[in-house]
C-alpha cells in the first residue's frame, strides 16, 4: 500500500490507541479508511448505522461494510435503526433523526471499544455547506466557524479530510482504485442538504464566476478565530471579576454592565447554560437578557422551560422549574 498521504490531510493519528471510523461506504469514508491504514493506524474499529431509509440498498451498504472490514483485516460494528420512525416520534425531520441516531451509536461503540477519537469522513466541500446553511438558518458567530477539525469532547469527534476538496477525494479513490457505495438519496431533491450541494453552491460558483466554497471555508476559521478569542474574554472577567455569588445568582454591577455586548452575551451564554444548565438559549433570548442590564430595563424575561430570568438590587437570577 502506498505511503504517501495528501498534503491536506490535516490531522496526524495515533497509530496505537483504539478509535472509531464511522464508514458509510461511500466514497469519503472509503477514502478516509484508507488513509488511516496508509498512515498506519492498527486498532481502527469500524462503524457502520443502517438507517433502514432505501430497504435493500441499505442492507447492501451492510455487507459492503462487512467484506471492507475483512479485506482490512478490522473488527467491525454495525446496527440497524429506524430512522423513519424516530423522526416521527420526536417530531423531527429524517435528516435531523439521522444524525441523533448516529451520534448516539457512534458514542456507544466508542465506550464499549474504549476510543477515544471517533473519525468522521467530513471535507471541504462539507464545511462550506454547513456554513452556508448555518448562516441561512440565522447563525451568530459561533456558527460560522462551522465544524472542527478535532472537539474538545471525549470521545473526540476528529475530521482529518476537513482541508481537502471533494474533487481531491475523487481523484484519490480513482488513484487507488478504492470501491464504494453509491448512495442514491444523495440525489433526492427531497433532502435539502441536496440541494445546497448540487443547486445552491454551482449556482454561486456561476454568478461569481469562481470556486465560492473555499472562501467559505475561510470565513469559518476567520469566525472560529475571533469567537475563541471572544469567549477567553468572556471567561476571564468571570474569573477576574467574581460574578458567580455563593447562590448561583449573576453579580450584575458597574463592572458586567460595561462590557462589550459581544462579550456580555457570551458571560450571560456560559452562565445560563453551562453553569445553570438553561436549555434553549438563542439569540433572541440573549439579545433580552442584556437589554435587562440597560439603563430602565426590564426586570424579567421569560426562558424557556416556564423559566423566568430576574434582576433587582445589582443580582440577576433564574427562578421556576427544575435546572440541571
Amino acid at each position: 500500500m502506498p505511503a504517501a498521504l495528501p498534503h491536506s490531510f490535516l490531522l496526524l493519528p495515533a497509530p496505537d490507541d483504539p478509535a472509531l471510523l464511522a464508514i458509510s461506504g461511500g466514497q469519503d469514508s472509503v477514502a478516509l479508511l484508507h488513509m488511516l491504514v496508509t498512515a498506519r493506524h492498527q486498532n481502527l474499529i469500524l462503524a457502520h448505522l443502517n438507517h433502514g431509509l432505501r430497504g435493500r440498498e441499505s442492507g447492501q451498504d451492510a455487507a459492503f461494510i462487512r467484506r471492507l472490514a475483512r479485506t482490512y483485516d478490522l473488527p467491525c460494528e454495525i446496527e440497524k435503526a429506524d430512522v423513519a420512525a424516530l423522526a416521527k416520534k420526536d417530531r423531527v425531520s429524517i435528516e435531523t433523526a439521522a444524525r441523533h441516531a448516529r451520534y448516539d451509536f457512534l458514542r456507544r461503540m466508542a465506550k464499549k471499544h474504549g476510543a477515544e477519537r471517533i473519525y468522521l469522513a467530513h471535507h471541504a466541500d462539507d464545511q462550506a455547506e454547513t456554513i452556508l446553511a448555518n448562516l441561512c438558518r440565522g447563525t451568530g458567530i459561533g456558527g460560522l466557524k462551522g465544524m472542527l477539525a478535532e472537539t474538545p469532547a471525549q470521545p473526540a469527534l476528529c475530521r482529518p479530510l476537513l482541508g481537502m476538496r471533494r474533487a481531491e477525494i475523487e481523484a484519490y479513490v480513482a488513484e487507488h482504485g478504492l470501491a464504494y457505495r453509491e448512495d442514491s438519496s444523495n440525489s433526492s431533491p427531497a433532502h435539502r442538504r441536496n440541494r445546497l450541494r448540487r443547486e445552491v453552491m454551482p449556482l454561486l460558483n456561476r454568478v461569481y464566476a469562481r470556486e465560492v466554497a473555499p472562501l467559505i471555508v475561510r470565513l469559518g476559521r476567520q469566525a472560529g478565530r475571533d469567537d475563541e478569542c471572544l469567549w477567553q474574554q468572556a471567561l476571564a472577567f468571570m474569573n477576574a471579576v467574581g460574578t458567580i455569588l455563593p447562590d448561583g445568582a449573576l453579580r450584575a454591577g458597574r463592572e458586567l454592565r460595561a462590557l462589550h455586548p459581544a462579550v456580555l452575551s457570551r458571560v450571560l451564554h456560559h452562565w445560563l447554560g453551562n453553569i445553570l444548565g438553561q436549555p434553549g438559549l438563542d439569540a433572541q433570548i440573549l439579545d433580552a437578557a442584556m437589554t435587562m442590564l440597560n439603563p430602565g430595563g426590564p426586570a424579567k424575561v421569560n426562558l424557556p422551560g416556564g423559566r423566568h430570568l430576574r434582576r433587582k438590587a445589582g443580582r440577576m437570577w433564574v427562578e421556576g422549574g427544575e435546572l440541571a
